[in-house]
């Protein structure tokens, strides 16, 4: 994409027991959401999960597909009765939430919460190999989530909704 700011975007995840822990560096943006929705989805289909929870402590930023993501991922865990936490949160990012409504439905702290990743056991998950059509879908549905979340983010997101489901239909 043009005019796409680079930085070091990454995920690092480490599993201890029950409880998942992923560390965001750099932005929580589109490009790392199909990687997190993937991981999160496999983990839990392979093994007892009872918490996820996201250390934020490095994230410079979230966009909209991101934390749609997140607001998806919280609901569906929660229907499992897993629960998905968000710790370590700057002010900005807490800002960036409450724009959306998603600081409502999802667990957040600015601190650690009694959650500390082990870092000894962290791996990059990779965020390469995402077809267009995987970050077109969950765009998509993060955007759906977000609308669901609050009708006040109906008319903010209406012709991003249009968008990618005409880019999803095109790539079908």
């Amino acid at each position: 994409m043009l005019g796409v700011e680079q930085s070091n975007d990454d995920l690092q995840a480490a599993i201890t027991g029950s409880k998942v822990f992923i560390r965001v560096t750099g932005r929580g943006s589109f490009k790392v959401s199909t990687t997190l929705k993937q991981f999160i989805a496999r983990i839990i289909s392979q093994q007892p999960v009872s918490i996820v929870v996201l250390d934020l402590a490095e994230c410079i930023g979230m966009d909209s597909t991101f934390m749609g993501v997140l607001a998806g991922l919280s609901g569906r865990l929660k229907q499992s009765g897993q629960t998905l936490e968000l710790i370590n949160l700057s002010d900005k990012n807490i800002k960036l939430l409450a724009t959306l409504g998603v600081d409502q439905v999802i667990s957040h702290y600015s601190h650690s919460h009694g959650h500390d990743m082990p870092d000894q056991t962290a791996q990059s998950l990779s965020i390469d190999g995402i077809t267009k059509k995987e970050l077109a879908e969950t765009a998509l549905q993060a955007h759906q989530n977000l609308v669901e979340l609050s009708e006040e983010n109906r008319p903010r997101f209406k012709r991003v909704i249009e968008y990618l489901q005409a880019d999803v239909d095109r790539l079908n």
